[in-house]
């Protein structure tokens, strides 16, 4: 470890208003003739068209309003009230590469807004930090308060409370994960949102750190930038309604913290002990006191599974947290909400495509021709809505690169049908096996 790293630099593209006002209704118009055409032409399947043509609304909209996205900025007095703010940051780490850890703390002490305080919380790790540490601890300053913890394996909530109560006079907390990178102006752009009083989180951007490493890698990387760029996008703009801000690097008011705390780390579910879902849970918590918004400026680098089993552990265990997740957020929030909806529209449209899935297979000799008229009119209109994926832009990558991720768009958008989907039903099976499943031995008790 040189302790020193090469972040790359993001831009983020406002969308003009020429494509907003004039092409993105026009597509949307043609797209839903065509839909219309087919509820006119496929008489036999006039119930799977309807579905069909509900999910290009649902989706129509989403896109429609992600177009109309912007970057938060402030004003002088803003930046004023902003600066004045003490901000805690808290890094659970278990069982992490030295190197990975290293290199996210490298990238927080280059940030053009420097923390407040960055505390490390060691959950039980059997890896030895001591290096990491040590050099670490040598070189904050007076203007950084560096603190590394380590305690009895609790899990990740524990590890989050840990830091939580350990700086009580923090204004802003963010969660950043062990294996991420902020680019160097994360923090500053992070904190712009909270000059709203209502905004009491703000989810930053992820992007994959080695997104050239494999097939694997590239299309998590494609489907998550598409979800971030379309879907998180139109959830922050309808009011503030993120439903998820990315634990991988999130902000929250401490006065939110402050008051929920209890209910982090002692929620339960059916009598179970829920420890999964922790960015989620915050962010719900949040919807109940005012906004959670996006600021696509804020902008990190994660690492990506890059096996196959990896990937399928972590989605499965994504899944279990949005089960419980979906559940509070539909007793909860409330019904004219757009964050219910948001929650309720998904989880009709994901019951009623593995139904479709299922009646089109058993009719196949008769469905074909109409199904492979859904696949390539899919992938066409995959191509139409991933095109807002092209508006951040990062200096490690090339045109080539960016022209690579967007024709892989349509097997992305397959990969997540065929293979994820049904593993989201595997996840909810067994949403109250609450273990981490992704690291060495247990990232989290069972307990």
């Amino acid at each position: 470890m040189n302790h020193k790293y090469a972040i790359p630099t993001t831009t983020v593209r406002a969308s003009r208003k020429i494509t907003i006002m004039g092409i993105v209704p026009i597509i949307l118009l043609l797209t839903f003739a065509r839909h219309m055409w087919y509820l006119s032409f496929w008489h036999d399947y006039r119930l799977v068209t309807i579905l069909w043509t509900i999910s290009f609304l649902a989706i129509g909209i989403q896109w429609f309003l992600s177009w109309l996205e912007r970057p938060y900025s402030v004003t002088g007095r803003q930046q004023r009230y902003l600066d004045s703010l003490r901000v805690s940051i808290a890094i659970p780490v278990y069982n992490e590469a030295p190197e990975l850890l290293d290199r996210t703390i490298y990238s927080l002490f280059a940030q053009t807004r420097l923390p407040n305080r960055i505390e490390i919380v060691d959950d039980g790790s059997d890896v030895d930090y001591t290096e990491v540490c040590r050099y670490w601890e040598d070189y904050s300053s007076s203007l950084v308060e560096f603190v590394w913890i380590r305690q009895v394996n609790a899990g990740k909530k524990a590890a989050h409370a840990r830091a939580f109560r350990d700086d009580a006079n923090a204004d802003i907390f963010i969660t950043v994960d062990s294996d991420t990178a902020l680019e160097r102006t994360a923090i500053e752009e992070g904190l712009k949102p909270f000059a709203d009083r209502r905004v009491q989180s703000v989810a930053g951007i992820e992007l994959a750190w080695n997104h050239a490493q494999n097939l694997l890698v590239r299309l998590k990387s494609v489907n998550t930038l598409v979800w971030q760029f379309i879907t998180c996008s139109a959830q922050s703009v309808a009011g503030g309604n993120v439903l998820v801000n990315r634990g991988t690097f999130a902000l929250y008011r401490a006065s939110l913290i402050a008051t929920t705390l209890e209910a982090y780390t002692g929620e339960t579910f059916f009598g179970h002990r829920v420890m999964l879902g922790d960015d989620s849970m915050l962010t719900t918590f949040a919807l109940g006191r005012g906004r959670a918004v996006q600021q696509p400026t804020a902008v990190c680098f994660s690492m990506y599974p890059e096996t196959f089993s990896h990937t399928l552990r972590q989605w499965a265990r994504w899944m279990r947290g949005s089960t419980v997740r979906n559940f509070w957020r539909i007793r909860y929030l409330p019904i004219l909400s757009w964050g219910w909806w948001f929650t309720v529209l998904p989880t009709w449209w994901f019951f009623s495509f593995m139904a479709v899935v299922a009646t089109l297979a058993v009719d196949w000799r008769q469905a074909h021709v109409f199904v492979l008229t859904m696949l390539y009119i899919g992938a066409l209109w995959s191509w139409i809505v991933a095109s807002r994926m092209h508006a951040v832009r990062r200096s490690d990558q090339r045109w080539t690169d960016r022209l690579d991720a967007f024709l892989l768009v349509p097997l992305a958008m397959a990969w997540m049908t065929f293979v994820l989907r049904p593993i989201r039903i595997y996840g909810m099976a067994t949403c109250l096996r609450q273990g981490w499943g992704t690291r060495q031995g247990k990232a989290e008790t069972l307990s």
